[in-house]
């Protein structure tokens, strides 16, 4: 199966806004508006961070990490390779 654009962007947004950072931030990472970001997390599962504990944005950071890769293929196309996948 070959993932869309879309599902790269989707699983890199999710994955760094579990780690803490911004709509912003993620924008830039990923070339889309703050407002595109924030539709993309805001229809997930992760758009409660605020009333998330550290340890419950770790267990799901770690289930994404565990997904990461897809025939050998990581999901992200490779932007992660260099990013903690901890909570900052």
């Amino acid at each position: 199966m070959r993932l869309r654009h879309e599902d790269q962007a989707k699983y890199t947004a999710y994955v760094l806004w579990l780690i803490g950072y911004s709509y912003q931030t993620i924008g830039k990472v990923l070339h889309l508006d703050r407002s595109q970001v924030g539709g993309i997390i805001q229809r997930s599962e992760y758009a409660g961070r605020t009333s998330m504990s550290r340890a419950q944005r770790a267990a799901l950071l770690k289930e994404l990490e565990e997904i990461r890769f897809e025939d050998g293929q990581p999901i992200d196309g490779g932007l992660l390779d260099r990013i903690e996948f901890e909570v900052l």
